[in-house]
């Protein structure tokens, strides 16, 4: 595992959440919004990998060299970068590992394969049913409580209809963050929709600390 401290939000980028507006554009708004206290993961299933790296460096040229970084199932590209990787829950680990990797995790038996994978996150769902997944009915906040379990101390990011209006219960229900597409990419102001989500995250972070102890 990387020795990092991680956000609590994370920002699922892609162009089509942005159909009339630059994607760097869009993150760079979340990133300033969140005060660069954000892990964006850039997912592109359409793009080759030489116009999947270019896309990430034009959003990484907008971004604070803080601002972590990673490319959704595209070890190559990780790499080339130098740049962490999300990998789905049917993907395997790379050999050569990079310096962050993270997985998406659905039950405990992928909980299970991201410890062994040594994962540096998970990103735990889905938790509501979403228009972009019609096929998957939403586990709920006890799907966010068990699966941070099973995986602690890897910090788990809850995903699938989150939102400000409920990304403090994540939090509650154990989750280290929130991770979000629409809540962020299809907001008029996303620096404003960032800066709401973290600051509710944040403030349910702080009041659960001492109960968790």
């Amino acid at each position: 595992m990387a020795d990092v401290a991680l956000p609590r939000l994370m920002l699922v980028a892609d162009r089509r959440g942005v159909p009339d507006r630059p994607l760097e554009d869009v993150v760079h708004a979340a990133a300033v919004g969140a005060d660069g206290r954000i892990l964006v993961q850039i997912r592109e299933r359409d793009l080759n990998d030489d116009d999947l790296a270019a896309l990430c460096e034009r959003v990484m040229a907008r971004l604070e060299p803080s601002v972590r970084v990673a490319v959704n199932d595209r070890p190559a590209v990780a790499r080339r970068l130098g740049i962490g990787l999300h990998l789905p829950a049917a993907s395997s680990a790379p050999e050569r590992r990079p310096g962050l990797m993270g997985r998406s995790v659905h039950d405990e038996a992928e909980a299970a394969a991201a410890i062994a994978d040594g994962a540096d996150y998970a990103v735990v769902g889905t938790i509501y049913r979403t228009a972009s997944h019609p096929g998957f009915e939403g586990g709920g906040l006890e799907r966010v409580r068990v699966l941070s379990e099973r995986l602690d101390p890897i910090p788990a990011y809850a995903i699938g209809g989150i939102s400000a209006a409920n990304a403090a219960l994540a939090v509650a229900a154990g989750a280290h963050g929130a991770a979000v597409r629409s809540a962020v990419l299809a907001a008029d102001n996303p620096a404003g929709a960032a800066r709401t989500i973290v600051a509710a995250v944040d403030a349910m972070a702080a009041a659960s600390r001492p109960a968790r102890r």
